[in-house]
């Protein structure tokens, strides 16, 4: 992950957006990755949409079992905004297919934080827009 830009300051913030870049690259942990939402939060990718925990683990599942590798590599992260509850990010992703072969595109996020009772941030709203490739 880059380095955080000095608007992003909370550590909790920093701690979340770690654990999400970290996440997901790996499948193994569905519920986990729903964790870090709200309890209505929403996950959309390009015209996919998501609500609620259940509906992003079930998602989630189903983007990894046509896509079984995949890595993110965040060029840049920044708030949008007047605080840091909203971020925008950009990369790049490789995919590597049930079949063997590769494709790699560009994307783009934007995310929503609220903080909870305990000022723990979570995802309210994470939407990817995703350079589309032949898969």
């Amino acid at each position: 992950m880059p380095a955080l830009p000095d608007t992003i300051d909370d550590p909790k913030v920093q701690e979340l957006m770690s654990h999400f870049f970290a996440t997901s690259n790996h499948d193994s942990d569905h519920e986990g990755f729903a964790a870090m939402f709200t309890t209505d939060g929403e996950y959309s990718m390009n015209d996919r949409k998501a609500k609620g925990r259940q509906e992003i683990i079930d998602m989630r599942r189903g983007l990894w079992s046509h896509i079984p590798t995949r890595d993110h590599t965040p060029h840049q992260i920044y708030t949008h905004g007047t605080d840091q509850l909203q971020l925008m990010s950009r990369g790049h992703i490789k995919y590597k297919h049930h079949k063997g072969h590769e494709t790699d595109t560009e994307w783009a996020t934007y995310y929503e934080l609220e903080k909870d009772e305990n000022g723990v941030p979570k995802f309210q709203k994470i939407h990817i827009i995703i350079v589309s490739v032949v898969l």
